[in-house]
């Protein structure tokens, strides 16, 4: 007969880290950004180039909650937002979405 001794510890549970979106949904999402956040051709009144950085998640009804958004152009910034704002993925029922974070830069062509 064989005795052994030990302890025994539970096992620490695993983060769970949120899932990623659907290929179908980041797809779409890709799709409407590059549809909708183009090169402000038509706002002459500013000067329309640099940097914008943004952060974001996706709601449940598919829209754009931007988090943070960062220019040296305040007008540009508001336009990305804007632009933003029009983009809608469809729905996104569990509301679970990881902080995309995008760099927009934006130079006239020459």
């Amino acid at each position: 007969t064989v005795f052994t001794l030990g302890h025994v510890r539970a096992a620490e549970p695993l983060p769970v880290a949120a899932p990623a979106p659907s290929v179908d949904k980041e797809r779409e999402l890709e799709r409407q950004i590059n549809k909708y956040v183009t090169y402000p051709l038509m706002d002459r009144a500013h000067r329309m180039d640099g940097e914008v950085l943004v952060s974001f998640v996706i709601d449940t009804e598919g829209k754009v909650k931007v988090i943070n958004a960062l220019s040296a152009n305040t007008a540009l910034c508001e336009y990305v937002l804007r632009m933003l704002a029009r983009v809608d993925i469809g729905d996104n029922p569990d509301g679970l979405w990881r902080t995309t974070h995008m760099r927009f830069s934006f130079r006239p062509e020459v």
